[in-house]
């Protein structure tokens, strides 16, 4: 959903209103995230154009934007990065319980100029609830013996903030070897101090999950830990400055058993430790004049016993000139310089310019540059099907778009963006076309690639009573370099897709969400799901009914076997309406 009128944290530096208007931002608001209560994360970004969630169970999945890898997506907490150094498969191993999210902006297109490293496709930051008063309870069960319940409350007391919540969801899997357990759980504060206000959280996820054929033909088993840690300080600095400090560290451990039920043959023990910190400092010069200075320290560590101990460090200064008020024609200019002590210097610029052309329409355009730098992983891992390479090289990019906005009338919304984006060294798992799964997947850099797409979202409210929302894209993908080999990856994007949903409004309690989408992805066969909740509500108690691949379509998730079927979820929800 498109809304200049949010103010949001992924889209500039500067002021977050007005760059909506420049950049191609979607929010996931509370409204809709309150319609899917109960949903994983993944299921709920899967709705949502551009984004490609290639999931391997609920436990885990990978993720993707506008056609770009896995590794070419930066994943926020709060502003906080918590994607993964080690590999993009545990960016979304977050400790982050879905009843605390309060909403989730996805910035779509290359944003390393603000954000560095991997944010070539875009950008995800989700958003934890700071202000109460809110509580919430759910337990659930439902097809492959899945269970879950969660608990979550935000309030304040004695003038402080306080967040606390908890998920928990297990499943025998849709398929042998896809068993999982997940515990999500999560506490923060915030409260004055001295002319700002003092943000601290603290979280941890555990996943254990069957990972039979997740990275080749063995009956493997995860066993992943996520614990993180941020604190943030905001305050006003005299006259029309403010400033901004924080500090984060992320710990993930990963224990990987090549065939489960005998450990010996093959495993593989990971513990990555990252902690960063940042300072900005943001001037408002004028309504229609801002400016961001910041600087920013990185520190990553990873001690394995399949791919040795290994340190880097990064630095990156940046700045951002915005100019223009959001009602009008704007320019936001901004050029970082980053540093790492493994790959060396990489600068990237980029320029966005937005006007009005007509009542209610709005032109934008954008040029950037990104990079991204090949994981450890991709680097020095080595086993009986995945073999990497130490001496690949760093993807770098140009990335274009030219984008229209419109509300033709009240209600509707119509977002039309055409986008370009150049690729030199790009990075995948690849083997010749054809082999067996006996031949192991190598990591490459492949001589260039270029991808040039178009998107399309259209919103009615309360057309025929119902909100609708359509949406679709098409990409077309030219590598050079990659003939007569297939990737894992990046030589995999999502080619096509057209989707819609529809929200029905609550009759007599009975309240629907439907979701249809057809897909396909390169060198694929398309394919068409459907996907609907109902819901039932009285007083502050809910019964839920999601209904999961109605069409029990047959594609393959991202370990190449077949998704799960249809499914059938129930859940009881308790919301009780805040206490005055």
């Amino acid at each position: 959903m498109r809304l200049d009128t949010v103010r949001v944290t992924v889209g500039s530096r500067v002021d977050s209103t007005a760059s909506m208007s420049g950049r191609t931002v979607d929010v996931i608001t509370a409204r809709e995230l309150a319609a899917r209560s109960g949903q994983s994360l993944a299921q709920i970004l899967a709705a949502h154009l551009g984004v490609d969630v290639y999931a391997r169970s609920p436990a885990q999945a990978d993720i993707a934007l506008r056609g770009s890898s896995i590794e070419q997506v930066l994943v926020l907490v709060n502003g906080h990065r918590v994607s993964d150094e080690q590999a993009g498969h545990f960016d979304l191993d977050l400790a982050v319980p879905t009843g605390l999210v309060e909403r989730v902006e996805i910035l779509r297109g290359t944003g390393s100029t603000l954000y560095g490293p991997n944010a070539v496709g875009g950008v995800i930051n989700i958003v934890t609830r700071d202000r109460g008063p809110y509580e919430s309870a759910r337990v659930a069960s439902g097809s492959f013996g899945t269970v879950g319940a969660s608990l979550a409350r935000v309030g304040v007391a004695h003038g402080i903030g306080l967040q606390a919540g908890v998920d928990f969801d297990k499943s025998d899997g849709h398929r042998p070897g896809t068993d999982y357990r997940v515990l999500q759980a999560r506490v923060g504060g915030n409260a004055p101090l001295g002319a700002g206000r003092l943000r601290a959280s603290s979280a941890v996820g555990v996943r254990d999950f069957g990972a039979d054929a997740f990275y080749g033909p063995y009956p493997a088993f995860e066993d992943t830990h996520t614990s993180t840690a941020s604190l943030d300080y905001d305050a006003p600095v005299g006259g029309r400055w403010t400033i901004h400090a924080g500090a984060d560290a992320r710990r993930h451990i990963d224990l990987f058993t090549l065939i489960r039920d005998h450990p010996s043959v093959y495993q593989n023990h990971h513990d990555n430790w990252q902690t960063g910190g940042d300072v900005v400092a943001r001037y408002a010069a004028a309504e229609d004049v801002g400016l961001a200075v910041g600087a920013e320290g990185f520190d990553a560590r990873l001690v394995s016993a399949r791919l040795g101990d290994h340190q880097e460090t990064r630095s990156a200064v940046y700045t951002e000139l915005h100019l223009g008020a959001s009602t009008g024609a704007s320019l936001d200019a901004g050029i970082r310089g980053d540093h790492s002590s493994a790959y060396g210097d990489f600068v990237s610029p980029s320029l966005v310019l937005s006007a009005p052309v007509a009542p209610r329409t709005r032109m934008r355009a954008s040029i950037g540059r990104g990079f991204r730098a090949p994981t450890w992983t991709e680097r020095f891992y080595v086993d009986p099907a995945n073999v990497g390479s130490s001496d690949l090289q760093s993807e770098r990019f140009w990335a274009g778009e030219i984008g229209l906005s419109a509300a033709p009338t009240e209600g509707t919304t119509l977002d039309v963006a055409w986008y370009e984006r150049r690729a030199e060294d790009l990075i995948d798992w690849a083997r010749p076309l054809g082999a067996p799964d006996s031949v192991a997947w190598h990591t490459m850099n492949v001589e260039s690639a270029r991808y040039r797409g178009v998107e399309v979202t259209a919103e009615a409210y309360d057309l025929a009573g119902i909100d609708w929302t359509v949406r679709g894209s098409g990409l077309s993908f030219t590598p050079v370099g990659a003939a007569g080999f297939e990737g894992k990856y990046a030589l995999r994007p999502i080619t096509r897709t057209f989707g819609a949903t529809a929200m029905l409004p609550a009759v007599r309690g009975v309240q629907a969400v439907i979701d249809v989408l057809d897909a396909q992805r390169a060198h694929e066969a398309s394919y068409a799901r459907a996907d609907v909740r109902l819901g039932y509500a009285w007083r502050d108690v809910q019964l839920t009914a999601d209904l999961r691949n109605v069409t029990s379509a047959r594609y393959l998730d991202a370990s190449g076997m077949p998704v799960a079927p249809r499914g059938l979820f129930v859940g009881l929800e308790w919301h009780p309406a805040p206490r005055s």
